[in-house]
């Protein structure tokens, strides 16, 4: 019997795939390990003499709390919860009741769209998607955080970051993140990744404000540097008017004027670096985040519900990021179109 999901009747701590779980061999009560040795025998030894069976009042206790089963794997779960517990397929309002779901096996030829009955919903009883992404919800991401408690922790785009954490774990292999390229600092805000974001979203808003400012004082300084380009006839004159403009230049002119560059040059640095690494970094964001929900669960508390409301992302404070940061953006050229 999977006893993963159900609670300990000593500490009333919920088990997870990792703890050390025995079974009394009288009444087939599970409980830890260190709470059997700890209290010297079982917890529910007062009611040996009463033939108390353990399975059947959990079979008994299950049916009546109207239990939700997975449609992928068959296994149940609390009537709370939004995910299975064991491979992390989404869970419908009321749950399949099926005892022991089959996947058939389709024919050969069989066109997209087979399965589908006139409802719009799923014959087969499958989910349309898998969350997992195709990997084994008990696959073990490092320190005991599984495939399934992951979906439950990151809840939107599963699939994507399930299959990569699975590739980095597996070969050492990530994906570039261009949504993490894009927007940066404010991508890691969004997957609550708060330090690291506000870290990078901070260096990003700086330079950009830098160049915002240098920009607008030496409005003039650029604009005539581009008429140097407008007013020459040939490549000669151009050449010539370069270094003529140039010559009447201080060191701290030019420096403003080449200073946009290097700074466009930095941003695009950083975009790549966080394309390259955000995948791994907010995988071993992940598997902190769930350690660190299950070490702290309160007594009663279950875990895996906790998870799918600790994770996830925090929409509001992306948008707020790019507002500023679009604001910032165009605000030169909304000033130096007055000036």
């Amino acid at each position: 019997m999977d006893y993963i999901g159900n609670k300990c009747p000593a500490c009333q701590k919920y088990f997870h795939a990792d703890d050390d779980i025995v079974v009394c061999p009288e009444c087939g009560t599970p409980q830890h390990r260190e709470c059997y040795e700890q209290n010297g025998h079982c917890c529910n030894e007062h009611l040996h003499a009463q033939g108390y069976d353990y399975q059947k009042e959990h079979e008994h206790s299950a049916e009546s709390a109207n239990v939700k089963r997975c449609p992928n794997c068959g296994k149940e779960n609390d009537p709370g919860q939004f995910f299975c517990v064991h491979c992390g397929t989404p869970l419908s309002p009321t749950g399949s009741q099926n005892g022991n779901p089959q996947q058939p096996n389709f024919p050969q030829g069989m066109p997209y769209g087979a399965g589908q009955n006139q409802n719009g919903g799923n014959a087969y009883n499958i989910p349309f998607m898998d969350p997992l992404g195709g990997v084994p919800g008990d696959t073990d991401f490092g320190d005991g955080v599984t495939a399934g408690e992951t979906a439950k922790y990151v809840k939107q785009n599963t699939p994507y970051f399930i299959r990569v954490f699975s590739n980095i774990k597996n070969f050492n292999r990530s994906k570039f993140n261009f949504a993490a390229a894009i927007f940066t600092g404010g991508y890691l805000l969004y997957r609550k990744m708060y330090k690291l974001g506000a870290i990078f979203a901070s260096i990003q808003l700086l330079l950009l404000i830098v160049e915002s400012y240098i920009t607008i004082a030496y409005s003039s300084l650029f604009t005539d540097f581009v008429s140097v380009y407008a007013n020459s006839g040939n490549m000669a004159d151009l050449v010539n008017g370069f270094y003529q403009y140039m010559g009447g230049l201080s060191a701290a002119q030019i420096l403003m004027l080449y200073l946009p560059t290097l700074i466009d040059i930095i941003r695009i640095v950083l975009m790549v670096v966080m394309g390259v690494c955000t995948n791994r970094m907010y995988m071993k964001h992940c598997i902190k985040q769930i350690n660190l929900i299950k070490q702290n669960a309160a007594v009663g508390e279950n875990p895996e519900a906790t998870l799918q409301t600790k994770g996830g992302v925090n929409t509001a404070l992306a948008v707020s990021l790019l507002v500023a940061y679009l604001v910032i953006l165009y605000l030169p050229n909304f000033i130096t179109g007055f000036m």
